[in-house]
């Protein structure tokens, strides 16, 4: 037997779904009719719209519906391989976020298309429950439709749902002038109305571009479409779709002053332009750009103040195409445009902001390992969430802390470094973790009306002796090199929230530390709620490791719900005991110092013969080198590298500010490329026994470990 895998055999799945949906509008005199096919998922399998047939008074469907959700019609016929069906107001129930989606009360009728999918009829003004003629009559088309696409399917045609349904106007028969106009333009209005609905669920104008292009194109049949941004004087292309690379080459950075091209003359004149097929300005847009046989329609996008913020240049084999193209899409994804772009600012600056109020890095103490993780709130929220390091002079303990301040906002911010600058104080003169509490305790009473959580824990690092104390806040995660967890419901005061009582005294609490010991102090917004501490921390070991501090921590966060939307901070600790001591050496380098790889590579030489591990200094010496070399560039912050020298290796640890993540690249740079690329890593790749980077509280470290002896633990 032959094989249609091929976009032919596509075409003619889809023509006779459409066609299948168009019976049913006619024979059940429905207001809308829609095929789902079935998406399996790996967890729960979705059904997708594939084609819909709709009227000027019919209601668009549910395009994603889990096959599992009993409130649908369309889920339950798929399941129980029989009739369905449900009314809107039931399912509305349910999911409330739809009923922007649902313009008009209806009534859903489903039955199953093979194995394949479903069919199902909307009728406006429900409920109502179908007679036994619509019975039948949506079982014979559905049945005769699954039978057809069961022959598709065994000639290898795909069955794969598009990400956007094809949209017929439904066939009525009416002459020019009694509704026809309306029911030809059904399918884009029924898409216009989707794309808003979308573009209000949208953060980035890449993403409202990517809708944009998806929804027109299909609703006016066009063959490429483009989409810039003004971006001062220049366009960006922020979303493209079946355009030639010489279009796209040319409309990237176009200078709107200087250029006669159909964009820059939309923005200047502020109106829309159509070129006829063949036009000199529009030729070699479309595909590998050897035809010019394509109309083009350029739109000025204008955001809700009037200003031009960019251009929608769609082009099409039809001529017509300047008719169809919709006059509200300019209004539409220009304020969308104008939205994103106030909101990507906006969050740009509060992330500036809460970057700049916790740790720069963390101090690196012989006897214990650190890192630290923060991942903002979703949207343009400010969190409260800190976390710190802080080190006595004597260097004989740290003090570690985290805490969670009420609130998503910038007094919440505000608040937090209030708090943090605070604490660091008190840790820094000595004070024990309840006299610490105490204190900032009485500061936020008398400060600040918000409250907050925090836990605070002091390391002796000659004895492993660690005290405790906390405030309202989540216990930290003790676990000793056996896998043991330190118990903290039998020990533990939680203490009253910060900002509650001036006068709430915290109780300390003691546990020994093992050498090996781990140690994570968190927000709520790293541990699922459903899940306990210990259980989050042993998945975590158990995908990562748990020799290495940097994987584990991104493991910890890796594994946090899609589902929570606060911020999170985690702070991870490492007890390494005593006899770390003599091993760990420290430098700080200046952005702007220019002898930086010069200085590092100098300090590495002299720590590794003291140390009596001169034998690798030279290849230390490169990977040190090439390391700080490509964070000073590429980072534009200062530098600190940390240097621990164990009995079987020496670990070094490069930390940066930088939030950008640092990735070996082959690809030769171009001018300006900031990417972390090139030969230093891919040295440290051939070199390194082993080597990672991650993120690392406000920046990122780049790590790597030389085996001083024949394998390194």
């Amino acid at each position: 037997m032959g094989s249609l895998e091929t976009p032919m055999g596509v075409d003619v799945r889809d023509r006779l779904l459409a066609a299948a949906a168009q019976d049913v509008v006619h024979a059940l005199r429905a207001s809308a009719a829609t095929v789902y096919l079935v998406r399996p998922e790996p967890l729960k399998s979705m059904l997708i719209a594939t084609a819909v047939v709709v009227s000027p008074l019919g209601v668009g469907p549910i395009e994603h519906i889990l096959a599992d959700d009993p409130v649908y019609a369309t889920a339950a016929a798929y399941r129980s391989g029989g009739t369905a069906t449900a009314h809107s107001i039931d399912f509305l129930g349910e999911h409330p976020e739809e009923a922007v989606s649902v313009p008009f009360p209806f009534t859903a009728f489903s039955a199953p298309v093979g194995g394949v999918g479903v069919m199902t009829a909307f009728w406006i003004n429900g409920p109502r429950e179908p007679t036994a003629e619509e019975r039948r009559q949506l079982t014979e088309v559905s049945g005769r439709l699954g039978r057809e696409l069961e022959q598709l399917a065994a000639q290898r045609v795909p069955m794969t749902p598009p990400a956007v349904p094809r949209v017929h106007a439904a066939e009525s028969g009416l002459a020019e002038g009694q509704g026809a106009a309306a029911i030809d333009n059904a399918p884009l209005v029924y898409h216009l109305h989707r794309l808003a609905v979308q573009l209000n669920h949208v953060s980035d104008g890449r993403e409202a571009a990517a809708l944009a292009c998806a929804r027109v194109m299909s609703a006016v049949d066009a063959d490429a479409m483009a989409v810039t941004q003004v971006k001062g004087d220049r366009l960006v292309i922020a979303a493209a779709e079946g355009c030639s690379r010489l279009f796209l080459r040319e409309l990237e950075g176009q200078l709107l002053i200087s250029a006669s091209t159909p964009e820059a003359r939309a923005v200047a004149h502020r109106r829309q332009l159509t070129y006829a097929p063949g036009a000199a300005l529009t030729r070699g847009r479309v595909g590998a750009g050897d035809r010019d046989d394509y109309a083009w329609v350029v739109l000025p996008l204008l955001g809700g103040s009037g200003v031009v913020v960019g251009t929608c240049s769609i082009g099409s084999e039809q001529p017509g195409i300047s008719k169809t193209a919709p006059p509200a899409l300019a209004t539409l994804l220009g304020q969308a445009l104008e939205r994103t772009a106030a909101d990507g600012a906006r969050h740009a600056l509060a992330q500036q902001l809460q970057r700049t109020l916790l740790p720069r890095v963390l101090p690196q103490c012989a006897g214990i390992r650190s890192t630290s993780r923060y991942v903002p709130t979703g949207g343009i929220d400010l969190g409260g969430d800190w976390y710190d390091l802080v080190t006595p002079a004597d260097q004989h303990s740290v003090t570690a802390l985290v805490g969670d301040v009420q609130g998503h906002d910038i007094q919440a911010a505000v608040v937090m470094g209030q708090l943090r600058a605070a604490a660091r104080a008190y840790a820094t003169e000595g004070h024990h973790p309840g006299a610490i509490l105490g204190r900032i305790n009485r500061f936020l009473w008398e400060s600040s009306h918000l409250m907050c959580t925090c836990a605070c824990m002091q390391i002796d690092l000659d004895t492993g002796v660690a005290q405790l104390a906390t405030a309202g806040h989540q216990p930290p995660i003790i676990r000793n090199p056996a896998g043991c967890y330190w118990n903290s419901n039998s020990d533990l005061d939680i203490g009253v929230p910060l900002g509650v009582d001036p006068d709430s005294s915290y109780m300390v609490t003691e546990a020994i530390l093992e050498p090996g010991t781990l140690l994570a102090l968190h927000t709520d917004g790293v541990i699922n709620p459903e899940e306990t501490q210990s259980d989050i921390m042993e998945a975590a070991i158990k995908s990562s490791g748990a020799d290495e501090l940097e994987t584990l921590a991104d493991e910890l966060i890796r594994r946090r719900s899609n589902r929570m939307t606060d911020d999170a901070a985690l702070l991870l600790l490492q007890f390494e005991g005593p006899p770390a001591y003599a091993r760990i050496r420290q430098l700080e380098i200046t952005q702007n110092d220019l002898r930086g790889a010069h200085r590092a590579r100098f300090a590495v030489h002299g720590w590794l013969h003291e140390w009596e591990m001169g034998h690798i200094a030279e290849k230390m010496e490169l990977l040190v080198s090439e390391v700080v070399t490509n964070a000073l560039i590429h980072a534009a912050t200062d530098v600190y590298v940390c240097v621990r020298g164990y009995s079987g290796c020496v670990r070094v640890e490069v930390r940066d500010s930088d939030v950008h993540p640092a990735r070996p690249d082959t690809s030769p740079l171009q001018d300006g490329d900031l990417a972390e690329s090139g030969r230093g890593l891919l040295i440290v790749d051939a070199l390194a026994d082993r080597w990672g980077n991650s993120p690392s509280g406000r920046g990122k470290t780049v790590w790597f470990e030389v085996a001083a002896k024949p394998s390194c633990p």
